[in-house]
């Protein structure tokens, strides 16, 4: 919920900020506005602010990276999130099923995933390798969509299009429904690969998976196991 007087500089400076992020290439100004649906002067000087403080950086051809003040954010906050240190020994553990292994927290209506592990791939090349991903295409993503309110959900998803759910909001709310009862996300793909999420934390503040060729006779098995992984990073 909005406070009563919101920042609206800081809220989109923020915008700019996470946009530039995850963009794959340079961005130019326009471009960027575009994307976030502001004006391309108000963009500039959010930018042209953040290269001032090191955070974005421009390039000869006028664009925009992210710059080394960006980095040391991300190095901080990882050395201050205690819950991504203590979760890496346990997500660790579970490569030993040879599915792949995922850890997560949603982000509006998209995954941003701190740790995602191919069977057999080091710790260090499993953190922060994959962006943002849609929610509703993410057993994590459901999961944490589960957390929320019908009327949240709704309001979330007003006027779009929903990825995997090309029925409807009502649609993805009645999976919504059958995690909430389950305890646990499941989406089965057309190639027979299944991805399972169960929720860390109470309330959930982030989810843990398992993907891979998971029989369904399987199923309630590595659900037990993702379930005492996530009892485990909690404690």
């Amino acid at each position: 919920m909005l406070p009563s007087q919101p920042n609206e500089s800081l809220i989109d400076g923020l915008a700019c900020l996470q946009a530039l992020t995850v963009c794959s290439e340079p961005v130019g100004v326009r471009e960027l506005a575009r994307k976030l649906d502001l004006e391309p002067t108000r963009v500039h000087r959010l930018l042209k602010t953040l290269a001032h403080l090191g955070i974005a950086s421009q390039t000869p051809a006028k664009k925009y990276v992210p710059g080394p003040g960006m980095h040391v954010l991300a190095a901080q906050s990882i050395f201050a999130s205690g819950l991504i240190r203590k979760s890496l020994p346990f997500l660790e553990e579970l490569q030993r099923y040879g599915f792949i292994v995922a850890y997560g927290v949603l982000w509006k209506d998209m995954v941003s995933y701190f740790y995602h592990a191919e069977p057999g791939m080091p710790v260090e090349q499993a953190l922060g390798r994959i962006g943002l991903y849609p929610a509703s295409c993410s057993s994590i993503g459901m999961v944490l969509l589960s957390l929320n309110a019908d009327s949240d959900i709704r309001k979330l998803f007003k006027g779009r299009d929903i990825p995997r759910f090309p029925e409807g909001i009502d649609s993805l709310l009645e999976e919504v429904r059958e995690i909430r009862r389950s305890g646990f996300a499941k989406i089965v793909t057309g190639k027979d690969n299944t991805s399972m999420a169960v929720k860390v934390g109470s309330p959930g503040h982030s989810a843990v998976a398992l993907s891979g060729k998971i029989s369904p006779s399987d199923v309630q098995k590595y659900c037990s196991i993702l379930k005492e992984t996530a009892s485990r990073i909690e404690q």
